[in-house]
């Protein structure tokens, strides 16, 4: 798998984990895997879901 981007790892972790929560609950993966903490991992790396802000 790849590295965790370098200029920010907190945030990297944070999205990842949120991502993983969704995955568990029964979103719908853009990755194939069978661990869904990978599958998280490996969406925000590739930059296949992304951080929305809140307003």
């Amino acid at each position: 798998m790849e590295r965790a981007p370098k200029e920010n790892r907190f945030e990297f972790v944070a999205l990842a984990s949120a991502r993983a929560r969704q995955l568990l609950r029964g979103a719908v993966p853009r990755e194939a895997g069978e661990k869904k903490v990978t599958i998280a991992q490996r969406e925000v790396l590739r930059r296949k879901v992304e951080k929305l802000d809140k307003e």
